[in-house]
């Protein structure tokens, strides 16, 4: 353990992590982040398929050199300018090296006249030819359609690119061979027959762990190697491993702990006593806690490489598996804002992991790396110091995980971030609702476990309701109340009523002002000159006028504001 906290404490950054550099995002004005081929050009620009322009052309009609050039390049094949056999291609021609190497590797055929007509379009028959030539397709589909006969020489073509679900057709019935393919089109085909090239249709998992208030996150990459990310609270470290074992782990290839709160690392002490770990993956976010501080101890007694990577830089994990880190902050004042942030992407669908990273941080990230992803983790088990609007719109989920405990006393997961997800129709999954959820992909498809969780969402009444009768309001719902103590190392803040009247306190809100971290009181009834007392850290209990925040260290003992809100969020006390 001496080793490690050595190493900590003198703020050494490893480098034992194999990085490579980021792919810019696409930033075409025709494709804004809701268009349906965004994901797609994305996939192309990354792998260099595209080039970056300020408009990429999106219903542009293809033409025969446009696809040889793009076909070309997703097969890494030489563009050198060269002589090519076609009247029409001359070697001045900037497309005559990839146009000569598709005709050679087989995807393109020329015309018996001699030409290659470059400027040709194409229609969704030859592109069906194109693209089982250049991807070596060779079973058919059962499947078929009503404007296509054997006779026609596309007709196997397009039973094989069906067959690997690069297209499946239209609804109704047909395939429209003849119809001319815009360069949009093109791409979707192009990177759905690349992924399946690339992850060989192998199934990868995202697990997110039911571990009641926290996160555990476990990656199964599609060549079988895994990643844990966070564990949970020691309570629930049993249940992490018995979650593996089913899972047919039997050795972790990477552990990641994203920040050094009990709710993200306790349950990470039980998995390394379970499991071979070869690489632990920390933010470098020194902590004084006992758990913290046994973690620190296994790792060190089991000779487990600890490394603490760097933004922006990408995890060597698996291959076919890109994971980009895009946040940590070993020197961060708060735990919270020295989260790991990750970016997993496989194929084209990505999952933005974000730890309990607050607003500030999502604003850090925003302004350097492209955060849209399929999925996303939301940030602080969905608490409204993260997720802001702004962040959401930029994310654009198809779906959204929120990881909490049932019943918890934060009031997790916050009113405004469920909005905001139901706004951009995010497809909202909880773990408290549905326990464990697994999201299954094969880079291309992906589907969740769970039902998505339904919320603010009533069935009409089969008749007419009556009005309820109005309810008088809460009383207390303002009143003298003081903070007379704040002891930080103890993690105690006490409040008193310093009125002649009992307040109704559910509702209020205690608020960390460095962390931005947020107590919602539970219905509690503070008594005329009475004390409460709101404990958090490792040693937090609960009891008569006592309640207990969280086990994670909120306070910051270099100096930490206190900030008392009633129910409608006016400030009652504040002590600095």
């Amino acid at each position: 353990m001496k080793k490690i906290l050595l190493m900590l404490l003198i703020g050494i950054c490893f480098t034992g992590l194999i990085f490579t550099s980021q792919a810019d995002a696409a930033t075409y004005k025709d494709v804004p982040t809701s268009h349906r081929f965004f994901d797609d050009i994305t996939y192309l620009l990354e792998k260099g398929v595209v080039g970056s322009n300020s408009s990429y052309g999106v219903n542009k009609q293809i033409t025969r050199e446009e696809a040889a050039v793009m076909i070309s390049k997703a097969l890494g094949l030489n563009g050198k300018q060269t002589n090519t056999p076609f009247k029409d291609v001359p070697s001045s021609s900037p497309w005559s090296g990839y146009i000569n190497s598709a005709v050679k590797a087989g995807v393109i055929s020329g015309y018996p006249d001699g030409s290659y007509k470059p400027k040709a379009v194409v229609d969704r028959g030859q592109m069906a030819i194109f693209l089982a030539r250049a991807f070596k397709l060779s079973t058919e589909s059962s499947k078929t359609f009503k404007d296509i006969s054997p006779s026609m020489a596309s007709y196997s073509y397009i039973k094989r690119i069906v067959h690997a679900n690069i297209t499946v057709g239209n609804l109704d019935g047909t395939y429209k061979p003849y119809d001319v393919v815009t360069k949009g089109q093109l791409s979707a085909f192009l990177a759905r027959a690349m992924v399946m090239k690339e992850t060989g249709n192998k199934a990868a998992k995202v697990h997110f762990i039911n571990v009641g208030q926290g996160d555990s996150i476990l990656i199964q990459s599609g060549n079988g190697k895994n990643m844990l990310i966070d564990g949970g609270t020691k309570a629930q470290g049993d249940k992490v491993v018995s979650f593996l074992k089913a899972k047919g782990v039997t050795k972790l290839d990477i552990v990641v702990a994203t920040h050094p709160d009990a709710d993200h690392i306790g349950g990470l002490i039980n998995v390394l006593n379970n499991f071979p770990v070869a690489k632990f993956v920390d933010s470098g976010k020194t902590h004084t806690t006992d758990t913290y501080l046994e973690m620190l101890k296994l790792i060190d007694s089991k000779n487990i490489p600890f490394e603490v990577p760097t933004n922006g830089k990408k995890v060597n994990f698996d291959s076919v598996m890109d994971i980009q880190v895009l946040n940590v902050d070993s020197k961060a004042s708060d735990n919270n804002d020295a989260s790991i942030v990750l970016k997993a992407k496989y194929g084209k669908i990505s999952f933005l992991l974000t730890g309990d990273a607050d607003t500030a941080i999502e604003n850090a990230i925003m302004s350097k790396f492209d955060v849209k992803s399929t999925y996303l983790k939301a940030g602080h088990h969905g608490s409204n110091t993260s997720s802001s609007a702004n962040f959401i719109n930029a994310v654009r989920p198809a779906g959204t995980v929120l990881s909490y405990g049932k019943d918890n006393s934060y009031g997790h997961p916050h009113d405004e971030v469920v909005t905001r997800l139901n706004n951009i129709k995010s497809k909202i999954y909880s773990t408290a609702v549905s326990g464990d959820i697994t999201v299954t992909t094969d880079g291309n498809s992906h589907s969740v476990s769970a039902k998505p969780w339904i919320v603010n969402s009533t069935p009409a009444p089969t008749k007419p309701t009556p009005s309820p009768t109005p309810k008088p309001p809460v009383t207390g719902t303002t009143g003298d109340l003081d903070i007379i103590s704040k002891d930080l190392k103890a993690e105690i803040v006490t409040i008193k009523n310093m009125g002649k009247k009992d307040i109704a306190m559910e509702g209020w809100k205690l608020v960390s002002v460095q962390g931005n971290q947020t107590f919602i009181f539970p219905k509690f009834t503070l008594k005329a000159g009475a004390l409460v007392k709101v404990t958090s850290g490792p040693n937090a209990i609960s009891g008569s006028n006592t309640l207990k925040w969280t086990t994670a260290n909120i306070w910051l003992n270099s100096g930490d504001a206190a900030k008392l809100y009633d129910s409608k969020g006016a400030l009652i006390h504040e002590v600095k």
